[in-house]
C-alpha cells in the first residue's frame, strides 16, 4: 500500500500514476483533469510539484513536439478504449507469468516436501516396528517376573501357615522348583545373546570392528544397529605376567532383534567352525566357535550331558533356545534336560 500524494489516502499501486521525476504516486481521480494518455503510457508523466522544476527553455523546446502527442482530450473515445485493452493486456501477460513461476516452485517445494515426509514416514514406521518387538519383550519378562512374585508369595504364605507340618523334603523340593524357575527366567533373559569362544584377548582390545568381519564369514548381511553390545564374559584374566597359554574369556554378542541373533547362530552352524586367521588377528591360528549363551546352570548341566552321551555313545547333544536335548541316533525322539537327574532318567529308559 502507497499514500496518494495528492489527497494522502492509501491506495494500491496499480490503481494509480506514478511520477517520473520523483516516482511518487497519485490517484487517477486526483489528477484526471491534467492527466494525458500518451504521458502515462509512455512514462513522462510528472507530478504538480515536479512540473515547475522543468527547465523553461526545454519545456518550449519540446512544446511543439509533445504538442503533436494525442491527448485525452483529443482521442476518440475508441482510441482510449483500445489502448487501456492494451496496457491491461500487457499487465494480464506480466502477471500471468509470474504466477507460472511462482507455480513451478511451489510446485518444487510441495514436491520435496511430500519426498521428505514419505522418508519421514518410513522411518517412523521402522522406529515403532521395533519398539513394538521391544515392548512385547519386556511385558513378557514383566509377565514371568509377576508370576515369580506370586509364586514367591504364595510359598511365604504357604509356609507361614504351614510351618509346623511341612516336611523338609518338600522344602527341598520348592527349592528345586524355584530355582528352576529361575534358571528358566535368566535363560530367557538370554534370548538375545550369543557366545564367541576361543578368541585370543589381548589389552586395549576393541571388539566392535569383529561383528561385521564375523557376519561377512558366515554369510550375514548385518547392521550395526541390530547389535546392541560386545563384551568379554568373566573376571579378568589378561596381566601383563599372565602367560599366553591362558584360556581367553568368552566373547558375548547382544543383538536387537531375536530374528538376527537366531539367523547368526543358524549360518555358523551350517559354517561348522571358524578360525581366527579369517577374522584377520595375528594371534597364533585358532578354532572359534560361536553358541548359545547359556545361565551358569545350563552351562553346567550341558557340559555334563555331553559327557553322559560319549560315555554312552549317543550321537547328538544339541541346545535350542537354551534348553538342552538329546537323542540317540538320527529318527529317534529327543530327550530334553533340565536338571542333572534327568540324565540317568533318560539313559536308564534305553
Amino acid at each position: 500500500m502507497v499514500k496518494c500524494v495528492a489527497c494522502a489516502k492509501f491506495m494500491s499501486a496499480k490503481d494509480g500514476v506514478t511520477c517520473d521525476s520523483c516516482s511518487s504516486i497519485s490517484h487517477r481521480e486526483c489528477i484526471e483533469n491534467g492527466i494525458r494518455v500518451a504521458d502515462v503510457l509512455s512514462g513522462k508523466w510528472r507530478c504538480a510539484d515536479c512540473q515547475p522544476k522543468i527547465n523553461i527553455g526545454q519545456h518550449l523546446a519540446t512544446q511543439s513536439h509533445e504538442n503533436d502527442l494525442p491527448t485525452a482530450g483529443n482521442l476518440t473515445s475508441a482510441e482510449c478504449e483500445t489502448e487501456s485493452r492494451d496496457a491491461v493486456a500487457c499487465i494480464v501477460v506480466e502477471l500471468r507469468a509470474q504466477f507460472e513461476n511462482m507455480k513451478a516452485e511451489l510446485l518444487l517445494e510441495f514436491q520435496s516436501f511430500k519426498d521428505e515426509i514419505r522418508e519421514l514416514r518410513s522411518i517412523v514406521g521402522e522406529l515403532k516396528t521395533d519398539i513394538t518387538a521391544q515392548k512385547t519383550d519386556v511385558a513378557i519378562c514383566m509377565s514371568n517376573v509377576s508370576d515369580l512374585e506370586k509364586r514367591t508369595e504364595n510359598l511365604e504364605n504357604y509356609l507361614s501357615d504351614q510351618k509346623n507340618t511341612v516336611t523338609v523334603n518338600e522344602l527341598e523340593q520348592t527349592v528345586v522348583g524355584l530355582k528352576l524357575a529361575l534358571n528358566d527366567s535368566g535363560q530367557e533373559a538370554l534370548l538375545y545373546d550369543l557366545e564367541l569362544t576361543g578368541l585370543p584377548e589381548q589389552q586395549g582390545e576393541n571388539l566392535s570392528h569383529l561383528v561385521p568381519l564375523l557376519a561377512t564369514q558366515i554369510g550375514v548381511t548385518l547392521d550395526e544397529r541390530e547389535v546392541v553390545s560386545i563384551e568379554r564374559s568373566g573376571s579378568q584374566l589378561l596381566h601383563k605376567n599372565t602367560t599366553s597359554t591362558a584360556k581367553p574369556r568368552r566373547v558375548v554378542i547382544r543383538f536387537s532383534r531375536r530374528t538376527t541373533r537366531d539367523t547368526c547362530l543358524r549360518r555358523a552352524r551350517e559354517a561348522r567352525g571358524l578360525k581366527s586367521a579369517e577374522l584377520g588377528l595375528e594371534d597364533p591360528p585358532a578354532r572359534l566357535f560361536l553358541n548359545e549363551r547359556l545361565t551358569r546352570l545350563n552351562r553346567q548341566l550341558f557340559a555334563k550331558a555331553r559327557e553322559a552321551c560319549q560315555h554312552h555313545k549317543w550321537r547328538y547333544c544339541w541346545t535350542k533356545g537354551g534348553r538342552i536335548y538329546l537323542r540317540e541316533e538320527e529318527g529317534l525322539p529327543a530327550n530334553r534336560i533340565r536338571t542333572a537327574e534327568d540324565l540317568p532318567k533318560v539313559f536308564r529308559s534305553t
